[in-house]
């Protein structure tokens, strides 16, 4: 059984630092913001704009940016529990929503661990966007779109998932190239199947 969420639509008003996400740092409340039909813009607190800034001056691609929006919505920060009610190489860890299967096979930083150093390893990651991002460009680089889009919807048991999740992404990517907000807090909402 799959159950959607609105994965982009998550509300929250706090500010991150420069360079690292605290885990005291969650969204506040439960509310959505109103949106408009799927792909249509609506305005984020004015923090949404400073955490893409944070991110690109880490240095995120617009395809980071897109996915991290899509995953995180105006939180736009790794605003879900650790592990995101995930564990061990499924564990979803920060602004990317990476599994830890990707991350200790594909970014150096995580090289040698095991799939239970999940949580403390992952933490690392979790709470550091510098960090995150490293390894967001070193997946990206070392596993080409298509598998880094199968890998990380569908995992090693199933990379064919990726296809539909990487369309959203590059809808994603279009609403911040093509309509120039890459940099502000402006977001829009796509309706993606949870795995």
């Amino acid at each position: 059984m799959h159950f959607t969420r609105p994965v982009a639509a998550v509300a929250a008003t706090f500010a991150i630092s420069a360079l690292a996400m605290p885990t005291s740092l969650r969204p506040i409340g439960s509310s959505l913001l109103p949106r408009g039909a799927e792909g249509e813009p609506f305005e984020c607190p004015e923090s949404t704009a400073a955490a893409k800034q944070t991110l690109l001056s880490a240095g995120a691609k617009p395809m980071d940016i897109a996915i991290a929006m899509l995953e995180n919505g105006c939180a736009f920060t790794a605003a879900f529990t650790i592990g995101n009610n995930k564990v061990d190489d499924s564990a979803e860890l920060g602004v990317y929503h990476n599994n830890w299967h990707m991350l200790r096979d594909h970014c150096d930083h995580f090289a040698g661990a095991g799939p239970s150093e999940w949580k403390t390893r992952g933490q690392e990651l979790h709470n550091d966007v510098v960090l995150a991002t490293k390894c967001q460009r070193q997946l990206w680089s070392k596993l080409g779109e298509s598998t880094y889009f199968g890998l990380q919807r569908g995992g090693a048991s199933n990379p064919g998932a990726g296809v539909e999740y990487g369309n959203y992404c590059h809808k994603y990517l279009d609403f911040i190239e093509k309509g120039g907000h890459l940099s502000d807090k402006m977001a829009t909402y796509y309706n993606v199947v949870s795995m």
